[in-house]
């Protein structure tokens, strides 16, 4: 099987955070949305902004292609060759 190139843009704190506008990770098979979120959450300073207690923190908009994935389909979700992934935290306005 042909690894799955999948790119991930970083928007906000998280372009410092993780050093990069985007970042293009490679993985063997198609890897889930969560899979892709742990590897970017390899790093302590990382983690706590990706997870809280164990679940995808509710405070985070999290796109694929352009759309908005709900919270509560993330973890069934499966992302193909030549997705893009967008990550960013919920802003708030006034």
């Amino acid at each position: 099987m042909p690894p799955v190139k999948v790119k991930v843009k970083f928007f906000a704190p998280f372009r410092e955070l993780f050093g990069a506008k985007e970042k293009e990770l490679v993985f063997d098979g198609n890897p889930g949305l969560i899979e892709l979120l742990d590897r970017l959450a390899e790093t302590p300073a990382a983690r706590p902004e990706i997870f809280k207690d164990g679940q995808v923190r509710s405070d985070l908009v999290i796109m694929i292609n352009g759309s908005i994935v709900s919270h509560d389909t993330l973890t069934g979700l499966k992302l193909e060759d030549g997705a893009t992934v967008t990550i960013f935290p919920l802003m708030g306005g006034g």
